[in-house]
């Protein structure tokens, strides 16, 4: 009896993911785990995808860091910063690993924090999100989208997934939280993994 192989692509927020996966795991389970190392990041990624799955192709959604930003008629440099090296040096590292496609979607500076830190808000992604899983679908290019991204915005471009034939997938980390209804009511798998047996 042949097992049917699923061609798949996976879209992946990082801004997303960091925030609501990795920095929750340093909260939550007392676990750091480097999301600027693109190992862990693939670590992460291919944990979620099953044996009958033929990957197309990786899409990573992130930004790129603001060098300098403007407050109250200073320029504050923020390239020396320890948090704005380690994103480039991801960028430059990850950009080149094989199936990886990084999308690009803009910061914006709102101000700055009473940490002293600026308050940055990612801009974009979710557009970009969209117009790839309505290329994926139009053209019939795989059977399934891995989706791991928790942000609803994301919903209409699952229900444009799935009126054109493919099937939603989306991974979650249970021992972080739950998953938001509307999320799994225009999925059609949900994929549930332990960050900690993932990184254990």
């Amino acid at each position: 009896m042949s097992t049917s192989l699923y061609r798949i692509a996976v879209l992946i927020d990082w801004e997303n993911i960091r925030k609501n996966i990795f920095e929750s795991a340093t909260k939550k389970l007392g676990l750091k785990v480097d999301y600027n190392d693109p190992d862990n990041i693939k670590k992460f990624i291919y944990s979620f995808i099953d044996s009958n799955e033929d990957i197309y192709r990786i899409f990573l959604y992130v930004s790129a860091p603001l060098r300098e930003v403007s407050w109250k008629g200073k320029i504050i440099d923020l390239s020396k910063e320890k948090a704005y090296q380690s994103h480039v040096a991801f960028l430059d590292k990850i950009s080149v690993e094989e199936l990886i496609a990084v999308r690009k979607g803009k910061l914006k500076f709102r101000g700055m924090l009473t940490n002293n830190k600026p308050d940055l808000v990612q801009k974009q992604v979710d557009m970009l999100i969209g117009l790839d899983i309505a290329h994926l679908s139009y053209n019939k290019l795989v059977d399934r989208i891995l989706i791991l991204c928790a942000d609803t915005d994301i919903i209409p471009a699952l229900k444009t997934a799935r009126i054109n034939g493919l099937q939603v997938v989306v991974g979650y980390c249970e021992d972080l939280g739950g998953l938001n209804r509307e999320i799994k009511e225009h999925s059609d798998f949900i994929r549930k993994r332990d960050f900690k047996e993932i990184f254990s």
